[in-house]
């Protein structure tokens, strides 16, 4: 007697509340449209294997966001920080919740309040390989909104020395 195999269809996580949903419409380009009742309409690439996203999910589920830990470009944008004369903890601060309406709505990378400046690191991977920049573009929104800068620093921003003086200077 053969044991009959159970097969589900492929969800995709909520960019917002990380929950799974299945999409409701796959187009050729590679992207599916999901929706989530509680966040609204997502757009995910489905080209990525679901190995990598099952991955991605659980380390976006709990991410480090100890404000001692430093990714390799979070290292390099905070010694550019202190180089400048910026002391952590008293002129910018490194992984800062931001609360909206008695919910937390995202993570800063850094927070220069003196400037009212943002400085968040995007590295690819998780931004463009992952298909962020919907979700990117709404807290970027939301943030200019509450009249901060946003400063996005990625490994293809050329001279980000420059870069980050021209905005603190």
């Amino acid at each position: 007697m053969k044991e009959k195999i159970e097969t589900k269809l492929t969800q995709f996580p909520c960019p917002i509340c990380g929950q799974y949903f299945v999409p409701y419409l796959s187009r050729k380009d590679g992207k599916a449209m999901c929706e989530c009742p509680k966040d609204g309409l997502f757009e995910t690439s489905i080209g990525v294997s679901k190995n990598f996203r099952k991955f991605c999910s659980r380390i976006a589920r709990k991410p480090n966001r100890s404000p001692v830990y430093y990714t390799s470009m979070e290292y390099k944008i905070k010694k550019i920080l202190e180089n400048l004369g910026l002391i952590e903890g008293l002129d910018f601060w490194h992984n800062v919740r931001v609360k909206f309406n008695e919910k937390y709505y995202t993570w800063l990378d850094f927070y220069i309040p003196r400037k009212n400046l943002i400085i968040r690191a995007s590295p690819s991977i998780w931004h463009v390989r992952w298909s962020r920049g919907d979700a990117d573009d709404r807290i970027r929104k939301f943030l200019e909104s509450k009249s901060l800068l946003v400063l996005d620093i990625t490994e293809k921003t050329f001279n980000i020395e420059k870069v980050i003086e021209n905005r603190i200077k």
